[in-house]
């Protein structure tokens, strides 16, 4: 106790270092030094950090400070004792301030864990790319615990993924704490490596297949309301709430191609519909006096205004799900289909716009509606339309609607 390094075997033992002793001149187990044995014998079954100063500070020991803290040090790295808050929390020997000893307790181990022991722990969390120190075990528990947990949360979740796997062995480890944690850790290792091997698999299924069923979804998603994907969206459905995602052989691969080829025919006929449209607008523009009498600036500026450029019309490719998928977030079915049912009356606008243009004061008359069975009620018909407008010419050009 009173050899001059003890100062230096605190700091390393804080530091975690399984060989701190060799500062004090001592090379062998921690429980086999003189001064930690002491120790070790007076804590028993519990000592606060201040009675254990007292009794090795004063006669008949008469211990410096550091021996006492180094010793103290020295032994909860090594797991033989543990510390204990004022909460009766468990004090990582690593962030055990000196200032706090006096107020905290200590207690023995009641297990031991062997060097075996220990080595076998290791090995297990070398699996899961930790890599403990010789000695420092302990402190790799917590970190083995999350990529445990990690690993477990890759493996399942929400449908059409798998259950999450059952964790309550992890919660069991995390219970407990010092040598019981490890042996508990020892004594479970081959359930722990099985899991390890089994949720990586699952993980790795998953990581495979989720993009494939993202894609279906976003596809199912577009498609409801189509007729022809009823069946599709129904097994879709089932893959989802009975948590298909890994079956065997893949079912989410037929459905990405069925719903594939039903949007591209959607799109495609949309298209087509569109071009149709567009064409037969150009057509009735070009048959139109007024439309035919206005410069290129002009007819430029009407098209514009209607959104009817060529640069207006959906950009549609059909060319694989992704280009799908795409052009659908771009512009919807039901959005496509009323911009193709809109494109008459945009036409429409466009003459009304350009006979504007020529005769600023030209009036746009609808005829009236209605059912006529006799042919008094059509000359009643032409009588009231001549009317009508005969009137509006006293004011001015007229164009009908």
């Amino acid at each position: 106790a009173d050899h001059p390094g003890w100062a230096t075997v605190y700091s390393k033992a804080k530091e975690g270092s399984p060989d701190a002793l060799l500062k004090a001149g001592y090379d062998g187990e921690p429980d086999k030094n003189p001064v930690c044995k002491a120790i070790l014998g007076f804590i028993a079954g519990g000592k606060k950090g201040t009675n254990i100063r007292s009794e090795f500070e004063t006669s008949p020991y008469g211990w410096s400070r550091d021996a006492v803290d180094g010793g103290l040090q020295v032994l909860l790295v090594s797991d033989l004792i543990r510390a204990q808050d004022e909460r009766g929390q468990r004090v990582d020997p690593n962030e055990l301030d000196r200032r706090a000893i006096g107020r905290t307790a200590f207690r023995v181990e009641s297990a031991i864990v062997t060097a075996h022991q220990r080595l076998a722990i290791r090995i297990l969390f070398q699996i899961t790319d930790i890599r403990a120190k010789s000695g420092e075990e302990s402190g790799s528990v917590p970190d083995f615990l999350q990529k445990m947990r990690d690993l477990a949360d890759r493996a399942g979740g929400d449908a059409p993924r798998p259950v999450r796997p059952d964790t309550a062995l992890l919660d069991e480890i995390r219970m407990t704490v010092g040598n019981e944690q490890l042996l508990l850790i020892f004594n479970r290792q081959e359930e722990l490596k099985q899991a390890i091997e089994t949720w990586s698999e699952v993980a790795k299924g998953i990581d495979e297949r989720l993009p494939s069923w993202n894609t279906l979804d976003r596809l199912a998603a577009h498609a409801k309301g189509i007729q022809e994907a009823e069946e599709n969206l129904t097994q879709v459905k089932h893959i989802e709430e009975r948590r298909q995602l890994l079956a065997e052989p893949d079912r989410i691969v037929p459905y990405v191609t069925g719903l594939t080829q039903i949007l591209r025919d959607e799109l495609n006929q949309l298209d087509h519909a569109y071009e149709s449209c567009y064409n037969q607008g150009l057509r009735i523009l070009e048959s139109d006096a007024n439309w035919n009498l206005l410069d290129e600036g002009q007819r430029s500026r009407l098209l514009k205004d209607a959104n009817l450029t060529i640069e207006s019309r959906p950009e549609v490719d059909t060319s694989s799900p992704d280009s799908i998928l795409a052009t659908l977030d771009n512009v919807s079915l039901s959005s496509f289909a009323d911009r193709v049912a809109a494109l008459p009356a945009r036409f429409g606008q466009v003459v009304a716009e350009a006979a504007k243009l020529l005769e600023p004061k030209v009036q746009f008359i609808a005829l009236p509606k209605r059912t006529l069975k006799t042919a008094t009620e059509i000359e009643n018909w032409v009588y009231e339309v001549k009317e009508q407008l005969t009137s509006a010419l006293e004011k001015g050009p007229v164009n009908i609607q």
